[in-house]
């Protein structure tokens, strides 16, 4: 049986992937990003924990069912609905925005600095807390800046937001080389190709494509490897870097297994056991660890506002710097029944594709800003793109509303204006 559930779930992510490959633009699409995730994370930590010992009797099969009603309830979500939001209907003033995206730039920028003058051994693979928690949530305004003026630049072009982009690139890509992040790589990929795709129909070549997926795949095995140089020398050492053995790890996560699935298969196993769920309580506990500060009110009065949740086993230790993934969080909350999570996701993402495609800027900045938090559910926690909106709900709707054009105010001139053009609001 565990043999049929992993071939079961190997050829339904590889169906996302030729998907994607199929037609050029189905490749920033949800289900294409599910697929690249289950098939360079998922996949190769499973073959070594198959007939592991010391794992609880049928653990994995369940755990790989999960896997397979997750991905298949993201794709049907997918399919559930072609309607745009209507609610994501707006002009924008075309020079505001660039103000915004530069204010932006300045801010975020400031916070990255600020983080990179940490110890690696504070920011790189370990579980971050104090002074970089507080430097990473404003730090998230570069990437705003960045999908902001990628946009803008995309539509017409201007030496201004071309300068915001660099400079946004320059604390950007320091920050993918210098921790590792793959999730910051992926988005960066996302922001600039979505920008062309959105306002050029400019679709990345199938070449280019496949080596992105032969790099997540390699590449996610040895990016431990990759953060224990940058945590030792608070940098990039390319010499320590080129002697990483990538196809040796590789070949390893097959024999052995990963840390990932494996905490995956001992809380499934242990919540299918006592049938104790905390019915998406996860969820609002989230929001207020991650944005209700200690010092209003204090820890008391926030531990108070969180619903008591089931605790893990008891003889539960993970190793450090690993993920549940979202398929724990998912089964912990409703059973089976919480792959339904999924497909709810893939509704409000598709939806938001839908806005995007019909050339509406909201849509655009929200979708390539919550893909690649939502694919990550899959690997970490289905609540990485709650906690992304939450972000936006406190810095993007205040400027968003700043930068709005009333209807009355249509009557501007053109250039004052964010009108996409009409073969930006074509849905192919």
């Amino acid at each position: 049986m565990s043999e049929v559930l992993t071939a079961l779930l190997a050829v339904m992510a590889a169906g996302c992937l030729l998907h994607g490959f199929a037609r050029r633009q189905n490749a920033y699409t949800f289900p294409f990003l599910c697929g690249l995730i289950v098939v360079s994370f998922v996949l190769p930590q499973l073959p070594g924990l198959m007939h592991a010992p010391f794992l609880p009797p049928g653990g994995y099969d369940k755990t790989v069912l999960m896997a397979c009603l997750c991905l298949a309830c993201a794709l049907l979500g997918w399919r559930a609905s072609r309607a745009p939001f209507a609610t994501l209907r707006i002009g924008f003033d075309e020079g505001r925005l660039k103000i915004v995206a530069t204010l932006f730039a300045l801010i975020g920028a400031y916070f990255y600095y600020a983080l990179s003058q940490l110890p690696g051994e504070q920011i790189v693979g370990v579980q971050i807390s104090g002074a970089p928690v507080t430097y990473l949530f404003f730090g998230r305004l570069l990437t705003y800046s960045l999908a902001i003026a990628s946009i803008l630049y995309a539509w017409r072009p201007s030496r201004w937001m071309l300068a915001v982009i660099l400079f946004d690139l320059v604390f950007y890509l320091d920050r993918i080389l210098v921790t590792g992040k793959r999730a910051e790589a992926a988005e960066l990929w996302l922001i600039l190709a979505l920008s062309l795709w959105f306002q050029r129909r400019w679709a990345m070549p199938r070449g280019a494509l496949a080596l992105i997926l032969v790099g997540a795949v390699i590449g996610t095995t040895s990016m431990s490897d990759y953060r224990d140089v940058t945590r030792a020398h608070s940098g990039v050492v390319w010499n320590e870097i080129a002697q990483i053995d990538a196809e040796d790890n590789f070949a390893r996560m097959l024999q052995e297994g990963g840390p990932e699935l494996r905490n995956a298969i001992l809380l499934i196993s242990a919540t299918d056991r006592t049938g104790q769920f905390d019915y998406g309580a996860f969820h609002w506990n989230q929001v207020i660890w991650n944005y209700l500060p200690s010092r209003i009110g204090g820890s008391e009065f926030k531990q108070a506002l969180m619903f008591r949740t089931p605790k893990d086993p008891r003889d539960f230790n993970p190793l450090t710097g690993t993920t549940m993934t979202g398929m724990v969080d998912a089964f912990r909350s409703f059973w089976y029944a919480g792959a339904l999570k999924f497909l709810l996701l893939a509704y409000v993402l598709r939806r938001m594709w839908n806005s995007a495609m019909e050339g509406q800027l909201l849509g655009q900045f929200l979708y390539m800003l919550s893909a690649v938090p939502a694919m990550h559910a899959f690997s970490h926690t289905t609540d990485w793109v709650v906690s992304a909106w939450t972000h936006m709900v406190f810095f993007c709707i205040p400027v968003f509303a700043w930068a709005r054009v009333r209807p009355a105010a249509r009557a501007a001139p053109p250039s004052a204006v964010l009108l996409l053009p009409a073969s930006a609001r074509v849905m192919p």
